[in-house]
């Protein structure tokens, strides 16, 4: 009975280490020409973690000690990376597999990124009909999360991680879902059901991770602020569209002349081991009080770091709390 208490306490002990193990490896990747690699799919499948390479072709991916990095673009051999090599400055070369080819995957993507810029997003049908009361050429914000269509992946109900460089991808604010464009004339409201969650890079690389947390909304993806083994940082993004109210009875012209798309946010903390939600309002009060089983650490975060709390003061919180 001693040595199976030994051996569970042993092996309890490994899985924490293993878990404290958890660091971000980050590299480059380049053709055998010495050129950037944009948009490489990059996945550590078995602890489903993916990332994609910015325009300089480097990449920043959650990995452990034995996580083994898949590298992989349309027109490339896919390569694969053990991290026990190291997780800090890792050099990927992809070798072309048609050299001079043009790639069916980035024409399809252009295309549509082209239709997108060259054709307001406004005029895509919400929900069916566009805007109500909504004026052509006249409209402040968006219902959309990006001016444009985005790079990104999928995470299945399973936790598989699915991307495909043919698709791009924005969020509706308004309907709180994943839009898919498969080609220029093919943009889809994916089905709730069938995604976990998705993530969206912009143009310059910078990465926004959206999930689904039913005991918060259900039917919302909410976009993770933060995140980690202790806490989660939540924020609903809610947006309305609001229609001109401009009123010019020739004395005293008052209201906007304008639709206008309005932005708000709710925020959340979840205390992952307790399954517990909290709202979270923008205030220092707010964070002591969804904290208050740490009281010593969030009042020294609080008293190190001032300013405005806002979205980047909330991630840096996030991973300073999840330590």
């Amino acid at each position: 009975m001693k040595k199976i208490f030994l051996l569970c306490l042993l092996a309890l002990s490994a899985a924490h280490i293993a878990s404290a193990q958890v660091t971000t490896a980050t590299g480059s990747v380049k053709d055998d020409k010495g050129n950037p690699l944009r948009y490489v799919f990059v996945l550590d499948a078995q602890h489903k973690n993916a990332a994609l390479t910015d325009s300089l072709g480097n990449f920043n991916i959650k990995a452990q000690p034995d996580s083994k990095l898949q590298f992989a673009l349309p027109g490339y051999k896919d390569e694969t990376l053990q991290m026990d090599k190291g997780g800090s400055g890792l050099q990927v070369v992809l070798k072309e597999t048609n050299p001079g080819a043009v790639k069916a995957s980035d024409t399809v993507a252009a295309q549509v990124v082209n239709k997108v810029d060259e054709v307001d997003v406004t005029t895509l049908r919400m929900g069916g009909q566009i805007a109500p009361g909504h004026q052509k050429g006249n409209l402040v914000g968006s219902q959309y999360f990006f001016e444009f269509f985005a790079h990104g992946f999928i995470v299945e109900p399973s936790g598989n991680i699915v991307y495909n460089s043919d698709n791009l991808l924005n969020f509706d604010k308004i309907r709180g879902g994943l839009l898919l464009a498969k080609d220029p004339k093919s943009i889809e409201l994916v089905d709730w059901d069938r995604i976990k969650g998705f993530t969206l890079y912009s143009p310059v690389g910078a990465r926004f991770d959206f999930e689904k947390d039913t005991a918060i909304n259900q039917s919302h993806f909410l976009q993770v602020i933060a995140t980690g083994p202790k806490y989660k940082i939540y924020k609903l993004i809610k947006t309305k569209f609001v229609r001109s109210d401009y009123v010019n009875n020739g004395a005293a012209p008052h209201g906007h002349d304008y639709d206008e798309f309005v932005d708000d946010a709710d925020y959340f903390v979840v205390d992952v081991q307790a399954n517990k939600h909290m709202e979270l309002s923008l205030k220092k009060k707010s964070l002591k009080a969804d904290f208050a089983k740490e009281a010593d650490k969030i009042n020294k975060y609080l008293s190190d770091n001032s300013g405005r709390i806002d979205d980047a003061y909330l991630t840096k919180l996030g991973a300073y709390m999840n330590q």
